[in-house]
């Protein structure tokens, strides 16, 4: 391939024809999750309290994260999907710590242009999440945060100009040559792929719920069997990444 814009925009479009074919599971599950997503942010806008106009601009960034993740799997450039991935697990988690603060200090601070370094963020949160806001009683005993945290840290080595990186820049071909393809590969990425779309949609989902059921508690009864179907393709592409 020559390395026109031209021919790498044609590359894209054979990468993305590829990638719509070996992963509809995939996108079927993001094609549910990203719309629900929407309602809620937008069932948050126009809103004159601090905790739900943070919540707002946090969901915003989460989603915009996880539309630019999408974007560059589909085009074959895993290292920056898994830079913008890293970007959503970051905010997934500024999100829960802040919302479910019954003091609302960390929304104040926030606002008030405080910086909040991601170790914070994972040590205040802990290992689980109970919390109860507004009277809503918001529970999550699974392991998300231990997957996340090892997610962030993987995506920060290959996201780094390392050898790590270079593992996953470089493609195996004939007779054990290594090929640098430039312009993005999904070929033999597979393990990558999944982890991805299964970290960062398990994210969406519990921005979601938390997000809703907190701020907009008659719009998560509306939603609910949508999440319940969207959790359903969550764990089947979840189960088949650990296989």
């Amino acid at each position: 391939m020559t390395y026109t814009l031209s021919e790498i925009e044609n590359h894209w479009f054979s990468t993305s024809a590829m990638f719509k074919e070996v992963h509809n599971d995939l996108i079927t599950l993001f094609s549910e999750v990203i719309p629900i997503s929407f309602e809620v942010a937008r069932s948050l806008e126009g809103r004159k309290e601090l905790p739900e106009n943070c919540t707002h601009l946090l969901l915003s960034k989460i989603i915009n994260h996880s539309l630019s993740m999408y974007t560059l799997v589909e085009k074959g450039l895993l290292i920056d999907a898994s830079l913008s991935a890293r970007n959503a697990i970051e905010t997934f988690l500024m999100l829960e710590l802040f919302a479910t603060d019954a003091h609302e200090e960390y929304f104040k601070q926030w606002s008030n242009g405080k910086e909040f370094k991601p170790t914070f963020v994972r040590n205040k949160l802990g290992t689980s999440l109970n919390a109860v806001v507004k009277e809503v009683k918001i529970t999550f005993d699974d392991d998300f945060y231990e997957s996340v945290k090892l997610a962030y840290s993987f995506f920060s080595d290959i996201t780094h100009s390392n050898l790590k990186s270079a593992e996953y820049s470089v493609s195996v071909k004939d007779k054990g040559h290594l090929e640098l393809p430039t312009g993005g590969n999904i070929e033999d990425k597979e393990a990558l792929i999944r982890c991805l779309f299964a970290v960062t949609c398990s994210g969406l989902i519990r921005a979601i719920l938390i997000s809703s059921a907190i701020f907009s508690l008659k719009l998560l009864e509306e939603i609910s069997p949508r999440l319940t179907h969207a959790q359903h393709l969550l764990n089947d592409v979840s189960n088949l990444q650990k296989m």
